[in-house]
């Protein structure tokens, strides 16, 4: 039989990609006007429950609705800070603070099915303008220069990988200067300059080679950018003169030389305010606070060094904040062992790493515009720290958070699961002119204006005037389904998308039943299915990483577990099923079963799967499913059939192609989730599988990095996704 050899195969699982879009009650007036509520279980966020507003004409809705509601996904200040930006799936829409008014810019124009995260914006500190990644193919997209005011636009880069997190832009803090990453080097350009065309030539706006991660501002006016071992200062003034001769003057002045190797793609670094200190992050696990010497070539003084070590938790992200005195404090992600939410460990460094707050729950830390306070939500609250002492100084509960921006150094726009308010530090008040999610919408018998009532049965009257929301006291409202010209009722359909759909039935004239929505009622077949497989051969290097993608997007997966790897990482494995996932066996050693000088015999098999069975049990307390494949998918018939007879279900693969397996240690990430994509939209299910860890190969990039990527490309490509049983 020929050997089946595919290191990051094809198999097929799913949690629910699409939607689950249902139609909740409606409400209609004697002006057959309706408010209806639609609720989407959507793939990365919580479930949500919008309000739309439309007019019932000659039996069916007239035009597109209204949608009333505004879910805060992604926030950002524009146009000096006095236009708040509101982008969610259904669109994109503005406050304007001055005029308190809000509105819709842009809509989609049927309810999203099976919709992406929101691109994140990079915007200018002033608010002017903004950079985003325009995605054109699955894992790639054009680098965007955008003004506010004008909607101009430049290409900064037409080729950038995308990205759902951030964006491989800096701005000044003055927004005089944008640098920009483009094809392993940096470049700059004032953005004034280059919208209008009047900027030089970008082969003489080039900094050096390196990532978005080598280069920092320090000051106003002074950037600091790491090349290899040498650290450079420079003064935003020389920007034009170093891109002119740089082969002449070299990268700017050498303030230092580090004594490890920069590596632009998985180290990053803030250097203190008074530019005497830096720290770098390495690996995103090595954490070193060093010392310059001199304005000179000198190596710099080491005095921290030591990676994340903790006992209960898996690190997942840090963040660097420098005090007042420009020392600095360290914020660190993690992700407990044992099943529970993120963890945040806050230390203060020098010497030594002293820990000063521990906290349950944490969410990415902001600081405020000057440096001086941090936010960071945790569940249905969001704190304010004090850097300095590190003293809790103001805290805001209610609602779940979803987003949230400073809009200066004592007040914060917070977007939450109910409501989005302007929170004013100083006096410790709230201003709430948005709804974000409903229990029901509902017309007043008063008055017959809108009601919304939202999570704690909080009432809000809608002013259509000027687009907002304000609170309400409780007031008598309608809630009819009917107006004796129409009733409304709420149905099956054969849209496997949709669990429900809304009916308008004509009663006067000829009798008439339509869908409120179109598109509900279309006949749709069962969406194929996916299973993501992750193989742990010996190495958890990604397992942190993978976790935590897979609970923030809610999709299912299966781990295979190699033997290796439970000896080496029992708490790692523990982490696994803990947090919920199908574990399933991977043998108990890496070996290759057919390419190997020994024989394979029967006993070998059922002695090696019962081995890994009972090392899981014991590290676990838990049993594997009867699922197993061959280590790197190396397998004939004969180990097929002895496994069997131990009960044992082999998990077969897919090839892009049989005779030229597609090797994760071989292949770029992005080919792979094409090719992925590509070959599953002409089956009805399969299997993805990705390495946990660094595989073997010339590859720099695992497929594990690119998690975000490929599972919103599967979406995209109209997967769900199911365990590897389910399927």
């Amino acid at each position: 039989m020929k050997k089946h050899v595919f290191f990051t195969g094809l198999f097929l699982c799913l949690s629910s990609v699409y939607a689950g879009i249902s139609f909740g009650p409606a409400d209609i007036n004697d002006a057959d006007e309706v408010l209806y509520t639609v609720n989407q279980d959507i793939i990365g966020v919580q479930s949500i429950q919008s309000l739309f507003k439309t007019t019932i004409v000659s039996g069916e809705s007239k035009g597109k609705p209204q949608l009333l509601t505004c879910y805060p996904e992604k926030m950002e200040l524009l146009d000096g800070k006095s236009i708040l930006q509101i982008r969610n799936r259904f669109g994109r829409a503005q406050y304007n603070s001055k005029t308190e008014t809000f509105s819709y810019l842009e809509t989609v124009d049927t309810i999203p099915e099976k919709s992406l995260p929101v691109n994140p914006y990079e915007a200018s500190p002033d608010g002017n303008y903004v950079c985003y990644i325009q995605r054109e193919t699955i894992s790639s997209g054009a680098l965007i220069l955008e003004d506010v005011q004008s909607g101009r636009k430049f290409v900064l880069c037409d080729d950038t990988r995308q990205s759902y997190d951030s964006v491989p832009v800096k701005w000044a803090p003055d927004s005089s200067i944008l640098i920009y990453e483009k094809y392993d080097s940096l470049y700059f350009c004032n953005p004034k300059a280059v919208l209008t065309k009047v900027e030089m030539d970008e082969k003489y706006r080039k900094i050096g080679k390196g990532t978005i991660n080598s280069i920092n501002w320090a000051t106003q006016k002074t950037l600091i950018y790491i090349d290899d071992y040498l650290v450079y200062k420079i003064n935003s003034k020389e920007l034009y003169t170093i891109g002119l001769y740089s082969g002449i003057i070299g990268q700017g002045k050498t303030i230092g030389r580090l004594p490890y190797r920069f590596n632009h793609l998985t180290d990053k670094f803030s250097v203190d305010p008074g530019m005497s200190s830096i720290l770098l992050v390495q690996n995103k696990s090595l954490f070193s606070y060093l010392k310059f010497r001199s304005a000179s070539c000198d190596f710099m003084d080491v005095v921290y060094s030591r990676p994340f070590i903790d006992s209960g938790s898996s690190l997942i992200d840090s963040f660097i904040f420098w005090d007042s005195n420009n020392k600095p404090v360290l914020w660190l992600e993690t992700l407990p062992y044992y099943g529970a939410k993120e963890k945040a460990l806050i230390y203060r460094i020098s010497d030594s790493a002293v820990k000063i707050l521990e906290i349950a729950d944490s969410g990415c830390p902001v600081p405020s515009p000057d440096g001086k306070k941090v936010a960071y939500a945790a569940g249905s609250f969001i704190y304010i720290y004090d850097v300095n002492s590190w003293q809790r100084l103001a805290e805001l509960s209610g609602e779940k958070v979803i987003s949230f921006v400073w809009i200066n150094n004592n007040s914060l726009y917070v977007g939450s699961e109910a409501t989005i308010k302007k929170w004013n530090l100083l006096s410790n008040t709230t201003d709430s002119f948005m709804i974000t999610s409903v229990k029901g919408g509902y017309w007043s018998k008063s008055d017959n204006s809108i009601l919304a009532k939202t999570q704690g049965n909080y009432f809000y009257r809608y002013l259509s005037e000027k687009g907002i929301w304000v609170k309400n006291r409780e007031v008598e409202v309608m809630n009819s389904m009917e107006n004796g010209r129409y009733r409304l009722f709420t149905g099956t359909t054969q849209n496997k998308k949709y669990e429900n759909a809304l009916y308008i039935r004509t009663l006067s004239r000829k009798a008439i039943t339509k869908p409120m929505c179109r598109e509900s009622t279309v006949r749709t077949s069962v969406p194929k299915k996916v299973a993501l497989v992750f193989d742990a051969y010996d190495n958890a290097d990604g397992l942190t990483d993978i976790l935590y993608v897979l609970q923030k997007y809610r999709v299912k997966a299966t781990f295979f577990l190699n033997g290796e790897f439970i000896r080496r990482y029992p708490m790692e494995t523990r982490q696994i099923q803990l947090s919920g996932y199908e574990t399933a066996s991977m043998f108990f050693s890496t070996t290759d079963l057919v390419n190997n000088s020994f024989i394979v015999d029967e006993d070998f098999i059922v002695r090696g799967l019962a081995r890994n069975e009972d090392e899981y049990y014991q590290c676990t307390g838990k049993e594997l499913t009867l699922y197993w494949h061959a280590p790197y998918y190396s397998v004939n018939n004969k180990i097929i059939n002895h496994a069997k007879k131990a009960g044992y279900e082999y998990v077969n693969t897919l090839f892009i192609n049989t005779d030229t397996p597609l090797l994760d240690k071989e292949t770029k990430p992005q080919s792979i989730i094409y090719e992925y994509c590509d070959l599953l939209k002409r089956v009805d299910s399969g299997i993805v599988p990705v390495t946990t860890g660094y595989s073997n190969g010339n590859r720099t990039e695992p497929l594990y990095k690119y998690l975000d990527i490929l599972i919103c490309a599967l979406v995209d490509s109209g997967f769900e996704f199911v365990t590897v049983s389910e399927l």
